[in-house]
């Protein structure tokens, strides 16, 4: 029998080396980690940076393409190689072709794309002590193409010039990154309209550029959300502004499918013909302001906007929220012209349902307003003031036994003061560009259309590129 202390010696022994093994077996989950936070994260971030400087090599490749070479005599390499390497670290984009067109159509074709890829070695610091290589080829690519704006797929609903619409004063000065909010509402686009357009081009339901007294055939839901949603190819749509107008067919009607079908765009970029308001005609060709009856409206360019929102209803998940303007009356009895009783509160009368129970113009945002203050038919003045701050007001006149006071009020809701009308519809929108006609823009540009815009595409989406040909 092994005396106890001998025993001891001997476990003891056995596990020499164990540490050894510990380490090693943690150092290789260290590297481990160090390969996929150092190596694998640098490769991600060029990735990036590549992306963004492919991105924005096609898109300059595309508008110098766009114009003609009096205007622009750069080739797409010489416009993409520049804006490549600005956004990526060390690229050096001179060592190969990176930017691709089809033939004869840079600079001359109305429409047309290109394609741009760049390359780039990322070095690997702790991958090589795994056995793997020093490093890594990135590679990314990008598509963009060019045409007149009316042929980037534009959805059929107008956007008005002006303030008419919302907060935003639209016009071919509206700055890139404006937050605006837009509503369609029969009851200012009047005889049942809610902005919708025909975007036919051709017979036999052709409503685009027709003459100002022309019978304008309608479209159904159905075409118009196959335009909505990119799936219904639009032709190139000719806009003549400033040398005359464009006049495109109002569509009536409302359709909660289009509606719908919009809100599955939110986060995109969205194309809106954009009217000129005080143009429009009605269907013998008069004109009708902003405000009157349309048949037809005079496009005069397209807006961009980036999709943040589509409320068709009042209350609910896309609700717009908030208490459209109405009007409070009530009396209040035995009032003297002394204080304190001589303070009236236009808070908390009755009836409830009509008369505000708390500030209506706080919190701000969203905020709201109290006007038209009356009290025995009178605005404030010298029988009473009025306290904005508190919402109250302070008899001064004679004892009354009556006063009867009136005032109207409302509650903001995410596209501001809401309408009356419950059936009308608002969307919330970030200005991306506008694209007008001016002082002959383009003197060389297709006879078309006197609009140029651009965009980046992925082939592997369905209508993203418009069905423009791409280089392969």
């Amino acid at each position: 029998m092994t005396p106890p202390r001998r025993r001891r010696i001997l476990d003891l022994r056995q596990e020499r080396g164990a540490t050894v093994i510990i380490v090693a077996l943690v150092l290789i989950a260290m590297f481990g980690m160090m390969v996929l936070v150092v190596d694998v994260g640098g490769l991600l971030w060029k990735r990036r940076e590549l992306v963004n400087g492919s991105d924005a090599a096609a898109l300059s490749a595309a508008s110098t393409c766009s114009l003609p070479t009096s205007v622009d005599p750069k080739t797409a390499e010489q416009a993409a190689d520049p804006l490549a390497a600005q956004n990526v670290t060390g690229l050096d984009p001179t060592t190969s072709t990176n930017a691709t067109v089809l033939p004869s159509t840079c600079h001359t074709a109305k429409s047309g794309g290109v394609k741009v890829q760049y390359s780039q070695q990322q070095h690997l610091f702790f991958a090589p002590v795994l056995g793997f290589s020093n490093q890594n080829g990135v590679t990314t690519k990008a598509y963009a193409i060019w045409g007149p704006a009316g042929s980037a797929n534009p959805v059929p609903i107008v956007i008005y010039t002006t303030t008419f619409q919302g907060q935003c004063d639209v016009s071919a000065n509206l700055p890139p990154g404006t937050p605006c909010y837009m509503w369609f509402d029969n009851d200012k686009f009047t005889n049942s309209a809610f902005g919708f357009l025909n975007l036919n081009a051709t017979d036999p339901q052709k409503g685009w550029d027709v003459l100002p007294d022309a019978q304008c055939p309608n479209v159904g839901s159905s075409t118009r959300n196959d335009w909505i949603n990119q799936t219904g190819s639009v032709a190139d749509l000719p806009v003549h502004y400033p040398s005359g107008p464009t006049y495109v067919c109002r569509v009536s009607g409302l359709s909660s499918n289009d509606w719908t079908e919009l809100r599955s765009r939110v986060g995109d970029v969205v194309t809106f013909p954009m009217d000129d308001c005080t143009q429009n005609v009605d269907q013998s060709g008069n004109l009708v302001l902003c405000s009157g009856n349309a048949d037809k409206y005079d496009i005069i360019g397209f807006i961009d906007f980036t999709l943040q929102g589509v409320f068709d209803q009042a209350t609910g998940p896309n609700g717009w929220g908030g208490t459209a303007q109405q009007n409070c009356s009530f009396t209040a009895k035995k009032v003297p012209n002394t204080a304190p009783n001589n303070v009236v509160s236009l808070l908390g009368q009755s009836p409830v349902a009509q008369c505000p129970q708390s500030d209506p113009t706080l919190p701000a945002p969203p905020g709201g307003g109290l006007i038209n203050l009356m009290v025995n038919g009178q605005p404030p003045g010298p029988s009473y003031t009025y306290d904005a701050l508190n919402k109250t007001i302070t008899w001064n006149g004679a004892n009354q036994t009556d006063l009867n006071i009136s005032f109207d009020w409302w509650v903001n809701g995410k596209c501001g003061p809401p309408p009356g009308n419950s059936s009308a519809v608002c969307i919330q929108v970030t200005t991306v560009a506008v694209h007008v006609g001016g002082s002959n823009p383009c003197p060389l540009c297709s006879p078309f259309s006197n609009i140029r815009a651009v965009k980046l595409c992925d082939p592997a989406v369905t209508g993203s590129c418009n069905g423009i040909n791409l280089p392969t």
